[in-house]
């Protein structure tokens, strides 16, 4: 079968198709022939080395398809049933064996292509709104990298919960993608801390999504009303440095 393996770190240029032989499902376990296969940062950081993994390895975790071979002792699945997962691995390829306990049934009307992009970055998105900081209707929320696929469904999120959407983004291409998923207000990066206290009337948002990190740190603060919340679970322009406690006194 086909896959995209990676022999080294390194960028895009790394990616490699070759043909790999194709897995077989042990008990518990399932044969899924692979429809897509969702594109996360997690694979960045593996490609690039930021996170460590043996080489050679077929990156994906996130993926969706149909069950061709089913293992000892699964329950709950015929050949045939459609599913996707956000904890499999080695999904870049043709096939993936994934355990039948991690695999999630599509819902008819769902098609695979929309099924392998919701798992990770769908249930992250809910979990960030609901767990992280609990939004409610009638607040006002930043959320950083709103053209990415978990700023795209927050926004969308939000904006069915009734919340005022505040995001940024870097081009005019994603300024289009925000908007189209409901932004209220689309920024660019530069300044955006006293555009949102402007759009604010200078009390700042009630809590701040930010999955930039580094870059957008200082200003992520200081765009929080009092007791305002920070949710980072990301760091796409690299890690937060150690902060002193203190800096929260500032504003």
């Amino acid at each position: 079968m086909h896959a995209i393996v990676v022999r080294q770190p390194g960028g895009p240029e790394v990616l490699e198709l070759a043909e790999v032989d194709r897995p077989t499902p042990g008990p518990g376990q399932l044969l899924i022939k692979v429809a897509a296969t969702g594109v996360n940062f997690i694979e960045t950081y593996q490609r690039g080395g930021m996170y460590k993994v043996a080489h050679p390895f077929i990156p994906g975790a996130e993926a969706a398809g149909v069950v061709e071979e089913i293992g000892d002792g699964v329950e709950g699945f015929t050949i045939g049933s459609r599913v996707a997962t956000a904890e499999g691995q080695q999904c870049y390829a043709g096939y993936t064996v994934l355990d039948a306990a991690k695999a999630l049934p599509v819902p008819d009307g769902v098609d695979l292509l929309t099924a392998a992009a919701l798992p990770l970055q769908g249930m992250t998105a809910h979990y960030l709104i609901n767990s992280s900081f609990k939004v409610e209707p009638g607040q006002t929320v930043l959320v950083h990298a709103g053209a990415g696929g978990v700023g795209l469904l927050i926004t969308q999120l939000l904006k069915a919960r009734g919340a005022r959407v505040i995001t940024t983004v870097s081009t005019d291409e994603k300024e289009a993608l925000a908007k189209g998923a409901g932004a209220d207000v689309v920024l660019r990066y530069d300044g955006f801390a006293e555009a949102v206290r402007d759009l604010t009337d200078g009390a700042g948002v009630q809590v701040v999504y930010d999955g930039v990190g580094k870059d957008t740190f200082d200003g992520s603060l200081a765009s929080l009303r009092t007791r305002g919340f920070l949710v980072l679970f990301g760091a796409a322009s690299g890690a937060v440095p150690p902060v002193d406690p203190q800096r929260l006194n500032a504003g």
